[in-house]
C-alpha cells in the first residue's frame, strides 16, 4: 500500500541516522555549531540567563538533539572552555625543544597576543569567570583546565631554566602562574577596552619578558 514503511524501510532509516551521528567529522561539525549557539546565548544572556529552548533555537537543532552531543549547560561550558585553551597550549607546545626558549617565546608572544584577539571573545571568558565564582562544578572546569596550561608552561620554564636561558632563581609554579595571568590579563582587558592598542603593547610586552626571565649577571 502506498505510504506504508516497511521494516525494511524503518531499518534502513535508522541505519541513515545511526551513521551520520557516527560520522566524526558531521559529529565535530554539530558540536561547533552547538559551542558557537551556546557562546553566543552565554554572551547575551548569561550562563544561567540562557535556557535550552533559547539555545536550542540559536542552533537550529532541537533540545533532545543537543543532548545527544552535550549532557548538560556545564559541559557545554566545559568544551568551550576547552576550545579556548587550545591555542594558548598550541603556543606552549611551540617552545618545547627551542634551543633558546627565552628568545623564542619573546618573538612568539606577540603575535600569539595578536592572533588571540582575532578569534578569542574575552566577554565570554569573563561570563564564564563569573559562573565559576558560584557554581563549584564551572570552577572545577575551569580549574581543571587551567592546571594543564600551567603544567605545559612549568615544563617550559624549567627547560629554559636547564638550558641556561631563564634566570634559575626563580620559583617556576609561581613563574608559571605570574605569566599566565600577565597573558589573560592583556586579553581579558579589551572586554572593556575593545580599542586596545596590541601594536603597541606588544613590544613592551616582549622587552618585559626579556628583562624579567633573563639570567641576572
Amino acid at each position: 500500500m502506498a505510504g506504508k514503511r516497511t521494516i525494511g524501510d524503518t531499518e534502513a532509516s535508522t541505519s541513515v541516522k545511526t551513521s551520520r551521528r557516527s560520522d566524526p567529522a558531521r559529529v565535530e561539525s554539530r558540536r561547533h555549531q552547538i559551542l558557537d549557539a551556546a557562546a553566543a546565548c552565554f554572551r547575551r544572556h548569561g550562563f544561567r540567563g540562557a535556557s535550552m529552548s533559547e539555545l536550542s533555537a540559536c542552533a537550529g537543532m532541537s533540545t533532545g538533539h543537543i543532548y545527544h552531543y552535550f549532557k548538560s549547560k556545564e559541559a557545554i561550558v566545559e568544551a568551550i572552555v576547552e576550545r579556548c585553551q587550545q591555542q594558548g597550549l598550541a603556543l606552549i607546545e611551540s617552545l618545547k625543544g627551542a634551543d633558546d626558549i627565552l628568545q623564542t617565546m619573546v618573538a612568539k608572544v606577540g603575535s600569539a597576543m595578536t592572533e588571540m584577539a582575532k578569534t578569542a571573545d574575552p566577554g565570554l571568558v569573563l561570563e564564564i569567570l563569573a559562573e565559576a565564582s558560584r557554581n563549584p562544578v564551572v570552577a572545577e572546569i575551569v580549574r581543571s583546565k587551567e592546571a594543564t596550561i600551567l603544567r605545559s608552561l612549568e615544563e617550559v620554564l624549567a627547560a629554559g631554566q636547564r638550558q641556561g636561558t631563564i634566570d634559575p632563581a626563580y620559583h617556576v609554579p609561581s613563574l608559571a602562574r605570574l605569566l599566565s595571568a600577565l597573558f589573560d590579563g592583556l586579553s581579558l582587558h579589551r572586554a572593556v577596552s575593545p580599542d586596545l592598542d596590541l601594536g603597541a603593547i606588544n613590544p613592551l610586552h616582549q622587552e618585559l619578558l626579556r628583562r624579567f626571565l633573563s639570567p641576572k649577571a
